[in-house]
């Protein structure tokens, strides 16, 4: 059977019998969902055992399969119940040489005979979907596939991380957020997490959180003061430009990512340009761009201090700049004249 990692979390945290089969693969590459799942598998499979008592096996490198076969099928001493947490990645991945598939069959055929009173855990960054094991533990056991999350759909995930706090987020809250990812194709769960925990602290008993409160607590986002940057050129604001970059070249911070940061947003600015030009309205146009209502808003109205024209030179000369570097080019002083030149008329 196949579950959804949302699905299998929330299940594993109320700590009902599920009547699941007892081997159990969860694979993916979002490993903050693998990581919570593999935290709360002892407790479900365990519950209510001291846990001195629990008998939990794990294999994560050079897998002995006859070890493996031979802790799967022995009967558990203290509690009546064991765990077998897999977790050597070249267990799963299909590869050509006989000796290979050989090790796959018969890794497939203790998987297959797993007694009652053991479960067995699987955790990898990869599954081959093509091998005889993968069909197996999807015909007779539990698969579960940990994706991504798409930054522009990260929405319902942040309403159900504050929910577990009581609390709900102000919509231009959420916007802010969803700003500050907008160049970040997968959002990084695990640091939003940690971020989250520590805006229900700040805002304590107040159950809203609003957009200054992100603002203040968001600091440790990777992609923040990046954004900074983006967001007083949008605004064109060249005095604040100048000083954010001032403090990153103090800082020493590499140019490139700061470039590709300005590059993306000077992109995202111009296709908002022409598709408004081409009839869009504002709804159209943040379907299009996979845009929060919030952000596009504030696009519209930044979007208005350009012209389409000032904005490709600004990336050509960003462009050049970056090959420039490359070869041994002057960074930050650049980079400023090009804002000056972008930013310092109305």
């Amino acid at each position: 059977m196949e579950i959804k990692a949302e699905e299998l979390l929330y299940k594993l945290q109320q700590g009902e019998e599920q009547g699941w089969p007892n081997v159990m693969a969860v694979y993916g590459e979002e490993d903050y969902y693998r990581s919570k799942i593999a935290a709360v598998v002892p407790e479900y499979v365990f519950k209510g055992v001291d846990p001195a008592d629990r008998d939990i096996t794990v294999f994560e490198k050079d897998t002995d399969l006859r070890q493996l076969a031979a802790v799967i099928n022995t009967y558990p001493f203290f509690c009546g119940k064991s765990l077998v947490l897999l977790k050597d990645d070249k267990n799963w991945t299909r590869q050509e040489s006989e000796s290979k598939k050989q090790q796959l069959d018969k890794l497939a055929e203790i998987l297959g005979d797993v007694p009652d009173y053991c479960t067995v855990f699987i955790s990898a960054p990869k599954l081959d979907k093509r091998t005889k094991l993968f069909k197996q533990l999807k015909k007779q056991g539990l698969v579960c596939e940990c994706l991504s999350i798409k930054s522009y759909e990260l929405g319902p995930w942040l309403e159900e991380q504050a929910s577990k706090y009581d609390a709900r987020w102000e919509r231009d809250a959420i916007g802010v957020v969803l700003e500050y990812l907008a160049p970040v194709e997968k959002a990084p769960l695990q640091l939003l997490q940690q971020e989250i925990a520590k805006l229900a602290v700040y805002a304590g008993e107040r159950k809203t959180w609003t957009k200054n409160d992100v603002e203040e607590i968001f600091a440790a986002l990777p992609e923040v003061s990046g954004f900074a940057i983006t967001n007083s050129l949008a605004d064109h604001d060249l005095a604040e430009t100048l000083l954010l970059l001032a403090v990153e070249r103090k800082k020493g911070t590499n140019i490139l990512p700061v470039c590709a940061l300005i590059m993306f947003k000077l992109r995202q600015m111009l296709q908002f340009m022409e598709l408004r030009r081409q009839g869009y309205d504002q709804k159209g146009i943040a379907a299009e761009l996979k845009l929060h209502p919030y952000v596009a808003r504030k696009m519209q109205g930044q979007c208005r201090q350009f012209t389409e024209e000032t904005l490709q030179q600004a990336l050509l000369a960003i462009s050049a700049m970056n090959t420039d570097i490359r070869k041994g080019g002057r960074d930050y002083a650049r980079l400023e004249e090009i804002m000056v030149l972008l930013l310092g008329n109305k």
